[in-house]
């Protein structure tokens, strides 16, 4: 399950602020249970020795000079009875007034403390004073830490966005779009990561600039004799052998310089697919076309099959595998099968040099085999390349002196 760092922060911020309440509770509860403890020893103490155990009576002077006030505030006195009666209900007890005289209640009635003492049937309540809560510090360091984190949560989340923008940008970079601008102000690390990585974008782009300029002047260099040479070509006789052999110089120096094209796009990573529904058959009929000369030498056994595929990739590693097949086979021939979803292009000849996945690689030159190649020993770089592009797996495959690759579809 994937969990934002936003997620983590705001996980982390909720329980530091619950943990500040908890604390904060604990401390008031803690507080609160000690100014009880004291109020009712010096409650209990003030009236033992105020009371007359002779006549069974309270000197009032007495608790007077102790710091008690005796109420005559009526409205004050409903007050603390209704508050007094709803804690007697919070613990499910019946609101009794104490009966004993040395048994009082206490009552806490807006951060003050009131002693009742039942006295001639009758309650009387007394002001207690010396011992007033006075809570604001507790609760403007408490609003403080609380505000405090709040704070510090939404700056951090402030300083984090610039990393959503920056994904976005990471991620219209790596699908090819160097358009891209990715500086940020501020000096912190986030920051200084997208600038950096804005640095990078635009001297990458430059290189791509300056490649594609290379290449497109190399490639002008190049076809611009090619051109010339086919329109030279035409003012000569189409029957002649020189016509002939010409035609085919021309059309191999093309070949090559699209493969290089392919070559260059998929080192890259910038070769697109156009792919929609084709019949296979229209593919390998088109392979045969470009192969030129040498379809002659292919024994086709196709099914009527469609395939979703790019036409033109398909058609020219299909044409580079029947080309390597024919070349290195020893009886010039290439055979290709399709049936079941798979297709089959094999020869007779030896098997491979190194393995399937070395010819993956570009720039790999086929050993020994190099001398006598027709051209540079990209034509399986490309195909192995093509059909990983449509997701087909290539498997190769050398037994009684039959060379076989499969393709599975």
């Amino acid at each position: 399950m994937r969990i934002s760092l936003k997620t983590k922060i705001s996980l982390l911020f909720s329980f530091a602020i619950v943990c500040v309440i908890l604390i904060t509770l604990f401390i008031f509860s803690k507080k609160e249970f000690e100014v009880d403890k004291q109020i009712k020893r010096f409650v209990y103490a003030s009236i033992s020795s105020a009371y007359d155990t002779r006549t069974r009576k309270l000197d009032l002077e007495d608790l007077k000079n102790n710091g008690f006030e005796q109420l005559q505030d009526r409205e004050l006195i409903n007050d603390i009875l209704r508050q007094y009666k709803k804690r007697m209900q919070r613990h499910d007890e019946k609101v009794k007034f104490p009966t004993a005289l040395l048994r009082p209640d206490i009552v806490e009635y807006k951060s003050k403390f009131y002693a009742l003492i039942y006295i001639n049937n009758s309650p009387v309540f007394f002001k207690i004073t010396g011992f007033e809560q006075n809570n604001i510090l507790a609760y403007t360091t408490f609003i403080f830490m609380i505000t405090l984190l709040f704070l510090l949560y939404f700056a951090i989340l402030k300083s984090i966005k610039p990393l959503h923008v920056l994904r976005e940008r990471i991620k219209e970079f790596s699908e090819g779009n160097d358009d891209i601008d990715c500086k940020i102000k501020g000096n912190d690390e986030i920051a200084e990561v997208a600038n950096e990585f804005d640095a990078a974008v635009k001297k990458i782009r430059a290189l791509r600039e300056a490649r594609q300029l290379f290449l497109r002047n190399i490639m002008h260099e190049f076809k611009t004799p090619i051109t010339r040479g086919k329109l030279s070509l035409e003012m000569l006789d189409s029957t002649s052998l020189y016509h002939q052999i010409l035609s085919k110089v021309f059309i191999r120096q093309e070949n090559l310089l699209n493969e290089f094209t392919r070559i260059e796009e998929l080192g890259t990573g910038e070769l697109k697919l156009d792919k929609d529904d084709y019949f296979l058959r229209d593919i390998v009929d088109y392979a045969l076309d470009i192969l030129g000369e040498n379809a002659q030498n292919v024994c086709v056994d196709i099914d009527e099959q469609k395939i979703y595929a790019d036409f033109d990739l398909l058609a020219t590693a299909i044409k580079n595998i029947l080309d390597n097949a024919i070349l290195y086979s020893d009886d010039k021939k290439a055979y290709i099968s399709a049936k079941d979803g798979t297709i089959t292009i094999s020869n007779i000849g030896k098997p491979l040099e190194f393995s399937l996945e070395e010819y993956k690689k570009p720039f790999f030159m086929q050993g020994k085999k190099q001398k006598e190649s027709r051209g540079f020993g990209f034509g399986l770089f490309i195909s192995l390349n093509i059909f990983s592009l449509h997701d087909i797996q290539t498997l190769y495959k050398h037994a009684d002196n039959k060379s076989s690759f499969t393709l599975k579809l």
